[in-house]
């Protein structure tokens, strides 16, 4: 396995839109929106088979206290070989010293993420 791992080159809209569109989560993601959120990204991880994106993962983090991962895909053809695994352990490198770290996931993941550190933690999580 030799892919090329980057924390320094951001994908594009349109690369980022199609690993996207193979998700039930962020498929209606418009090209704009994509932008913004690029232009409104500081920490990521990015994965490449030559020029090819197949791996990407972003958190939204104060540096400090609080950090959120967000928007982990892995190309579907690429699944079940460790690069969402590399994903978050590069997300988590980056956020070392941040005092907590939170992400959402569907329920058939919590076993994956868990096996990564990650807990089940009480609470109640809402949206607006």
């Amino acid at each position: 396995m030799k892919y090329t791992i980057t924390t320094e080159q951001l994908p594009n809209a349109s690369e980022l839109r199609d690993l996207f569109l193979q998700t039930t989560w962020a498929k209606d993601r418009s090209i704009d929106g994509i932008e913004l959120l690029l232009q409104n990204t500081t920490t990521y991880v990015v994965i490449r088979d030559n020029d090819q994106l197949i791996g990407f993962g972003r958190a939204i983090s104060d540096g400090v206290y609080r950090a959120l991962l967000d928007d982990i895909i892995v190309d579907a053809a690429y699944r079940k070989q460790g690069i969402g695994q590399l994903i978050v352990e590069n997300l988590l490198h980056q956020l070392k010293g941040v005092e907590q770290v939170f992400l959402n996931t569907k329920p058939d993941l919590e076993s994956y993420y868990k096996a990564l550190g990650f807990s089940k933690i009480k609470g109640l999580t809402m949206s607006l």
